[in-house]
């Protein structure tokens, strides 16, 4: 839904790129809050998710000059969406890149603070409480605010959705860049705007995790944007256009390892965290 905007020419602080980001990210929530769930105990229509067939029918919803109001967002039928098939603050990140090209992007978590609250005696290893990431009851948030239906709901066996998002960008079977971030629910559309901001824009490492963010996650209907980092009038045209903003502190913990142009490795992490960026 974001691949036909040509957000280079508008800017990534523009009101017409910060506009049409929120709007994809309501309409991806919507459908994860329906069907995402352990494929073990749900069938996940991953391939007609995310084909460009359905994303095309999607975006035709979205109006360019007017956010649109949650109740008016619904998840996609599932006759709709099999219609396109194809084939083919606790939470840690790290990436690695080694003189081969080899690379690991790995986020754990053991999700809210100290987890469960309970260390494994002998170990010093803290539990987590991930139960959370379950969706307790249809509607019924979690500790992120996230909601869940009925393919999230807890069973014995099952494992939860996550928001984690450890991510390996590569061209023509090539490196290109790796990154990832702790955030709980922002964690999807943090990792989005750091690749945005080195694929669309161009940025080099250092200034695609420093870079504003913003974040809509469907519930709450709000768009968070980090604050004092958005001039007012382009946070007064959001307004005018719908969207309900509350400003925040800096979120996310961003790191990335990018390959530049010629060829040497360039890393950069969070100035909003601890974190640090190191070659050996």
């Amino acid at each position: 839904m974001i691949e036909p905007q040509d957000l280079k020419a508008w800017g990534p602080g523009h009101p017409n790129t910060l506009h049409w980001l929120t709007e994809v990210m309501r309409i991806a929530y919507a459908d994860r809050a329906e069907y995402l769930g352990d494929p073990d105990f749900v069938a996940v229509p991953v391939g007609s998710l995310t084909s460009r067939g359905y994303a095309r029918e999607r975006l035709k919803t979205i109006n360019p000059n007017r956010a649109q109001p949650f109740q008016q967002i619904q998840p996609a039928s599932l006759e709709q969406i099999q219609r396109y098939r194809w084939e083919s603050p606790e939470t840690s990140h790290l990436t690695v890149v080694d003189a081969a090209r080899n690379v690991v992007s790995l986020t754990f978590t053991i999700n809210t603070g100290f987890g469960a609250g309970v260390v494994a005696a002998g170990t010093g290893i803290v539990l987590n409480n991930e139960m959370d990431d379950f969706a307790i009851a249809p509607g019924v948030p979690n500790a992120f605010g996230l909601v869940g239906g009925a393919a999230n709901q807890i069973a014995p066996k099952k494992t939860p959705l996550s928001s984690m998002t450890p991510t390996i960008v590569t061209r023509d079977g090539k490196l290109l860049m790796a990154t990832g971030t702790p955030g709980g629910s922002t964690i999807i559309t943090t990792v989005l705007q750091v690749v945005l901001n080195v694929l669309e824009f161009g940025f080099d490492a250092e200034t695609a995790v420093s870079a504003p963010r913003i974040h809509h996650q469907w519930l709450p209907d709000r768009l968070m944007v980090e604050k004092g980092r958005m001039d007012s009038a382009t946070l007064n045209e959001l307004k005018r256009r719908g969207h309900s903003i509350i400003e925040q502190e800096g979120w996310g913990n961003a790191n990335i390892i990018l390959v530049t142009p010629q060829g040497d490795l360039e890393g950069a992490a969070d100035p909003r965290q601890d974190g640090a960026a190191e070659g050996f």
